[in-house]
């Protein structure tokens, strides 16, 4: 359904090529904010029937796809595409890095459960101390 502005336009044979390219060029950045939106950021995917859920919801898809777009400029990206792939690809590594860490605890757990030591005090002395975090490697490879 046409806006104002495109009626205006269609109607009003006054209006100059840059007017007009102005108002189309505003409507192509918000044809391309709701496509990338509901793509990318989950727009379209909120079935809440609480409005101010939804305006929550938009209101971070708006926030989300800013802070995106300035990214895009400042690391000269392509596309708000690409550059939502590189960072959930980092997300992606974050969650890596948590199944790792979840590996490292259990494993304390265990060890802790061999020596008959408390997992929180082991754990704490792992961290604080290097040559203990040594002895645990060289403790695994024996088991």
């Amino acid at each position: 359904m046409p806006r104002a502005e495109e009626k205006k336009i269609k109607k009003d044979t006054s209006v100059d090529f840059m007017r007009a390219y102005e108002i189309y060029a505003m409507r192509w950045a918000i044809e391309v904010f709701f496509a990338d939106s509901k793509r990318l950021l989950g727009l379209s995917d909120c079935s809440a029937r609480d409005f101010t859920t939804q305006l929550a919801h938009v209101s971070l898809a708006m926030i989300r796809y800013n802070l995106l777009a300035s990214l895009k400029r400042s690391l000269d990206y392509e596309t708000i595409g690409g550059l939502f792939k590189d960072a959930y690809a980092g997300v992606y590594e974050l969650t890596v890095v948590e199944k790792i860490w979840l590996i490292i605890v259990e494993v304390v757990g265990i060890v802790a459960d061999l020596t008959e030591a408390d997992e929180d005090t082991l754990m704490r002395q792992l961290i604080e101390n290097d040559k203990r975090l040594a002895a645990l490697q060289a403790y695994a490879q024996t088991a």
